[in-house]
């Protein structure tokens, strides 16, 4: 009796994995459709390693590190559901002097049966304000792809309907930063590609502000806090806010968390959704790691906190930053970010 007891449990605990699965999966293909909106909305996907990728988010970082610079990034979140959002993202930028400066970045953003690939062209011009600190103005502009693989959903007209297209996009952007200080704002996704055709159906991006702020602490010749926040909102959805701080050892090993959360001030309220999908909160292990002089690895999990995390708890991020061509040139002023 106790086997026949065992094994009933543990059917049931299967058929709940395997219900949460669909709701989730079902979750996903609704957050990215909609249900009755003949135009749908994505938004910009999230990173927790922001402070050290800051020209996936604004074109004026451009040329930061006054180096001819290339990074990598993969991120997939939801780890064990199907079809959960996936971005890998590549970008290079560099200093051309004068206070010219450019960046290239490619991305690729799956979410269940939806794909969109982007190609953005960054130019940033960067003057000094004071002796150690610079402001700089960037404006990006490219393209990007819209795709929606039929075979991975139902058979259903308006969905059948969709179109794979090509649409233009822009970004702009400013940041100011000091030695052990930054702070930069941008406004991404600025056209957000409404179609002429409304029986046609595209996936876009609403435009999304981005703020971000942070610093270095030194606590002696080799420890450091590094502090730093960032607020997203696309004015539809709950405010996303990260909150960071990193212990930093001997500017090359950093370990830290971050506690992220949403607020609903800035949320539409068109859909009554459950709270669990209106805010979601997670805490964030951030590790960075310079293996080489020219070389930085990165690496971040997510734990979700809310009630979606049952049986799929979080999300990985890697990140890698390599120097194409080091300059043996002095900076007055460091480039920790």
């Amino acid at each position: 009796m106790a086997k026949v007891a065992e094994k009933g449990n543990n059917k049931q605990t299967k058929q709940k994995q395997h219900n949460m699965k669909k709701i989730l999966i079902v979750l996903l293909l609704a957050s990215v459709f909609g249900s009755i909106s003949r135009v749908q909305a994505q938004q910009i996907p999230q990173f927790s390693q922001y402070m050290f990728n800051g020209l996936y988010i604004n074109p004026a970082y451009a040329g930061y590190k006054e180096e001819l610079y290339a990074h990598l990034m993969f991120r997939k979140q939801w780890m064990g559901v199907s079809g959960a959002p996936q971005t890998v993202m590549l970008g290079v930028d560099a200093d051309l002097g004068k206070g010219s400066n450019l960046g290239l970045v490619y991305a690729n953003d799956n979410i269940g049966a939806t794909a969109t690939n982007s190609i953005m062209l960054s130019y940033a011009y960067r003057f000094h304000v004071s002796d150690q600190a610079r402001l700089s103005f960037g404006l990006s502009a490219g393209a990007i792809y819209y795709g929606l693989n039929k075979s991975k959903v139902d058979d259903h007209p308006w969905l059948l309907a969709t179109e794979n297209v090509w649409r233009p996009q822009a970004d702009v952007g400013v940041y100011f930063d000091m030695p052990d200080f930054y702070v930069g704002f941008s406004a991404m996704s600025l056209i957000s590609n409404n179609p002429k055709d409304k029986t046609i159906q595209i996936m876009r991006t609403d435009p999304t502000f981005f703020l971000t702020t942070g610093g270095m602490i030194h606590l002696s010749d080799i420890w450091a806090l590094a502090p730093s926040t960032l607020l997203k909102t696309d004015f539809k959805s709950p405010l996303s806010i990260d909150l960071t701080t990193m212990v930093v050892f001997s500017e090359t090993l950093w370990l830290g968390c971050t506690y992220r959360t949403g607020l609903n001030f800035t949320y539409s309220g068109r859909y009554d959704s459950p709270d669990a999908l209106r805010q979601t909160s997670a805490l964030v292990i951030v590790a960075e790691l310079y293996l080489m002089e020219n070389l930085r690895l990165g690496a971040a999990y997510d734990f979700d906190l809310n009630s979606l995390a049952t049986g799929y708890n979080g999300g990985i991020e890697v990140s890698l930053g390599y120097y194409l061509i080091k300059s043996k040139r002095r900076y007055a002023t460091p480039r920790y970010f």
